[in-house]
């Protein structure tokens, strides 16, 4: 018992440990801003950027980046090239603060979009040591998210040029980075390695930082090969390291994999009997295996508690999924399946939304586990097969034949450029020697030998017919390699587009689980149909419904572009729709497509200087059902009520949600009393566009208007079943031309 206790007295006191150099800084800082110029006050909200950054308050952050950013973008436009240098150094300097922050906060898209902004805009100041930033962070993201050969791909382009510039912070940075890649691969002989390397530049450096990365991920190796007494001894010194530098979110990573360690050496009798006979070597009284055992179980459910406390304080996604499941683990140890299954399922969930494949396959498999426990076979047979499809996705062979090509490349091209080089210098010297020694012959020899140099002339010619024999033969060496290589392109183009085509049906997934789901339309609306017909795998056309203080808003819209590139903006455009209504609280259709314009405008256009006319075509309702009322916005898409066979339109708005050539105008609102059974129509412009009929024409909106006027009697679900076969008898032989969306809602 005493011994117990007095373990918990030293993590107690490792808990209540606070710092203030930090929030003096912050404060000073913030005092400041009240009297800076423009210029400095660019610089000083990007220090308040990375010093909330530092203390793990990564909304205030946030918040700083983006002013920081917004500013620096403004100043731009100004005469004085040396306010316009700053704000443009200033503006990259911002977008890697802001990507830092939602890195930090695993919200990895966000992160991924703004550190390729600060990648190209350091490209254009010509800033080498920002570009391999940036492309170190990049790479940083695509391994959070398990894509190793592109991860692979940017740190090895932030090494190359850390090492042209002679960075050897840098250089510490992505061998420590390199090193996490293969740990990821389970090759920790090599992790290993690295690791060491960026240890000892960091050494030499006295950089605490690079430290506390070095020795936290060192322990992570030395725990995966069960090594645990130096697994612990390697994280104490990074926990000691965080606490000099307040940092919340790497305190709490720590107290995660420490407790991950006390887990483990708890169930087993071995390992605990070395934990003993290392640390209570010299005590009087040494406490038994079963003793130590149950202390180091009781210490890590503590750690584990206050990790999670810590990582939801500071907002970091990954850390509040591993200490969530450090505590599922604590429970079914303990054999309270029930806690650990809540616990598991909520981690889960955490790393599905990250994107953490890896760690997001072992919470299934624990999930599992539990369903098994509890005498729920179908459940645990069910969480195992996700968790081994999972598995598969992440431990695939093609990965790490994947890394292997990336760094045969790499290795490769560097050899290649030296052998080159010296060849050229070689080169160069035979050719001064040879000209020298034709200078002799000829001087020696004159007009009297002409013989000596006949024979020497026919001598020289026989040399060159061999050498061009021989260079023949080399080229037909040559031809024949390319041929085979010819072959092995062929084969590896098929599986770069089977991979391609695998990586757009995911993303198909992913579109599919952010459109509105049938559960949740059937929920708010009595009767209705949606015709949703994508002409790619993925859509540019989407749908979207919310029920929102007492208001039920649903859209039809059509984005720029089909394929990829609209799915990506039906992505962007989704987001912002949610974040105009739930978050701006602004509720009428056409102000809510006014701030929608503003925020495609700035995401993709943001200085102004693009001809691009991005965007989209969209019509947006505001339903109130009880009143029976309807506000609507059009934007270059109509909208059609049927009422006893009459067709009522409103007109849109000749401009989209987006970069136009033209004004940007307000957006207009329709208002109008609903009555019972009147019938709502929403479209994009696919259906009408369709090619096809005997002259191979468009479908047209008229036909459209007379079909829905002919069959809007009709039950929802047999007029969506008449629009479908309508539209596929018109195709016909011909190809779809665009994505199709077409709405129906009964009142």
């Amino acid at each position: 018992m005493r011994i117990r206790i007095s373990i918990f007295c030293l993590l107690l006191c490792l808990l209540s440990w606070q710092g203030f150099a930090q929030n003096r800084r912050i404060d000073s800082l913030t005092n400041r801003l009240k009297t800076d110029n423009d210029t400095t006050r660019i610089l000083d909200e990007i220090k308040l950027c990375q010093a909330y950054n530092g203390i793990g308050d990564f909304l205030r952050a946030l918040d700083f980046g983006v002013r920081a950013a917004s500013l620096a973008k403004s100043l731009e436009t100004v005469a004085n090239n040396v306010i316009v240098s700053a704000a443009k150094r200033g503006e990259a300097r911002a977008y890697l603060n802001i990507g830092s922050t939602y890195d930090n906060q695993g919200n990895y898209p966000q992160a991924l979009t703004y550190y390729t902004k600060a990648l190209h805009a350091k490209e254009a100041l010509g800033d080498k040591q920002g570009i391999a930033n940036a492309n170190n962070n990049i790479g940083l993201v695509y391994w959070s998210q398990s894509n190793y050969p592109v991860a692979l791909d940017y740190f090895l382009r932030s090494q190359n040029m850390y090492a042209a510039i002679n960075n050897k912070a840098g250089m510490a940075l992505t061998y420590n980075n390199i090193g996490m890649l293969y740990m990821d691969e389970q090759n920790d002989d090599s992790a290993l390695s690295y690791y060491q390397k960026s240890l000892a530049i960091e050494l030499e450096r006295k950089n605490k930082d690079g430290l506390i990365m070095c020795y936290n991920n060192i322990g992570i190796i030395y725990h995966s090969k069960r090594k645990d007494l130096q697994s612990l001894e390697y994280y104490f010194k990074s926990l000691a390291l965080r606490k000099e530098e307040e940092d919340k979110a790497g305190i709490a990573v720590s107290y995660t994999n420490i407790a991950g360690v006390y887990q483990d050496i708890s169930e087993s009798d071995s390992m605990a009997g070395l934990y003993i006979n290392t640390y209570y070597s010299t005590a009087s009284i040494r406490p038994t295996v079963k003793q130590i055992e149950q202390t180091l179980k009781d210490s890590a459910f503590i750690l584990q508690k206050k990790a999670l406390e810590l990582s939801q304080e500071v907002g970091d996604m990954d850390n509040i999924g591993r200490a969530t499941q450090g505590i599922g683990s604590v429970y079914l140890d303990r054999k309270d399946y029930k806690s650990a299954l809540g616990y598991y399922t909520t981690a889960a969930s955490v790393f599905k939304k990250i994107n953490s494949r890896k760690a997001y396959y072992s919470a299934l498999e624990n999930i599992s586990i539990c369903y098994e426990k509890l005498g729920k076979t179908d459940s645990a047979f069910s969480y195992f097969k996700q968790a081994m499809d999972n598995k598969d996705s992440v431990f695939n062979e093609e990965k790490q034949k994947a890394i292997g090509r990336e760094e045969v490349k790499y290795a490769y091209e560097k050899q290649h450029a030296l052998e080159e080089a010296q060849n050229q210098k070689e080169r160069a010297v035979e050719e001064v020697k040879r000209k020298q020694q034709q200078l002799i012959i000829y001087a020696g020899t004159g007009g009297v030998l002409l013989l000596v140099a006949f024979l020497i002339f026919v001598v020289q010619r026989l040399r060159i017919t061999n050498r061009q024999k021989n260079i023949i033969g080399e080229q037909k060496e040559k031809i024949d390699a390319a041929f085979s290589q010819l072959g092995d392109a062929k084969k590896l183009l098929e599986e770069r587009h089977k991979d391609l085509t695998d990586s757009i049906q995911y993303a198909s997934r992913i579109q599919n689980a952010l459109l509105t789901s049938d559960k949740y339309l059937a929920e708010h609306l009595k009767e209705y149909f949606i015709l949703f017909k994508p002409k790619d795998i993925v859509s540019g056309d989407f749908y979207w419904a919310l029920q929102h203080k007492g208001m039920f808003y649903i859209a039809c819209c059509d984005c720029t572009g089909h394929g990829v590139p609209g799915a990506f903006m039906s992505l962007l455009n989704i987001t912002f729709l949610q974040q105009t209504v739930i978050e701006k609280g602004i509720s009428k259709p056409n102000n809510i497509f006014n701030q929608v314009r503003d925020n495609v405008i700035l995401a993709l256009n943001p200085d102004g200087k693009s001809n691009t006319q991005d965007g989209m075509d969209a019509t947006l309702c505001a339903i109130d059902f009880e009143k029976h009322t309807l506000m609507a916005a059009c934007a270059n898409n109509g909208l059609w009520i049927l009422r006893n066979k009459e067709l009522i339109e409103f007109k849109p708005d000749k401009m989209p949600i987006g970069i136009s050539g033209g004004e940007a105008k307000p957006f207009m609102l329709h208002e109008s009393d609903l009555k019972s059974g009147d019938c709502i129509y929403m479209f994009s412009d696919g259906y009408a566009d369709q090619f096809g009929g005997p002259d191979e024409k468009k479908f047209k909106q008229s036909r459209l208007r007379d079909l829905l006027v002919t069959i809007g009697s009709k039950p929802m679900s047999e007029q969506k079943a008449i629009l479908e076969k309508a539209f596929v008898d018109w195709q016909g032989n011909m190809g779809q031309i665009d994505d199709v969306c077409v709405m129906g809602i009964r009142i």
